[in-house]
């Protein structure tokens, strides 16, 4: 009896490979697109709990805490950890809020959007005085 050794063909390996990396690029937009969503949901949830933390704050002292920049906003010495036990180093991408405005009376603080095609729908967002978030919707040529 003669064994006849079977094998894939070149031609067969190279339409498998072809399939697969069909198959990737239909599923890796939708992934990343998923997880830019879901850092930016994040990113506003982080800048809402700096904002309950802020009007705590002036419920208790009667003034808000005046900030020049992020980094004393996550600083180990901020008043805002009487009220809040984590204050994120910046947004879900790692970029710093920014503050816009900073007195006892009233604060503004920016938080970005994502660059390129997803800005129409991932806006810049603002938390204002009372704790509000807001978005500024992007328009074409920004």
């Amino acid at each position: 009896m003669t064994s006849k050794k079977q094998a894939f063909t070149l031609i067969e390996v190279l339409i498998a490979i072809a399939i697969v990396a069909l198959a990737a690029s239909l599923v890796v937009p939708v992934v990343q697109g998923n997880k830019n969503k879901a850092a930016y949901q994040v990113s506003i949830v982080q800048l809402k709990s700096v904002g309950k933390a802020m009007e705590k704050h002036y419920l208790e002292k009667g003034s808000y805490p005046v900030f020049s920049d992020w980094s004393e906003v996550a600083s180990e010495n901020s008043p805002l950890l009487e009220y809040i036990n984590d204050i994120p180093k910046g947004d879900a991408f790692g970029t710093p809020y920014k503050i816009l405005k900073s007195d006892e009376a009233e604060y503004e603080i920016q938080g970005w959007s994502l660059k390129g095609k997803l800005k129409e729908e991932f806006p810049d967002y603002y938390l204002a005085t009372g704790g509000k978030i807001k978005t500024k919707k992007k328009k074409a040529g920004e």
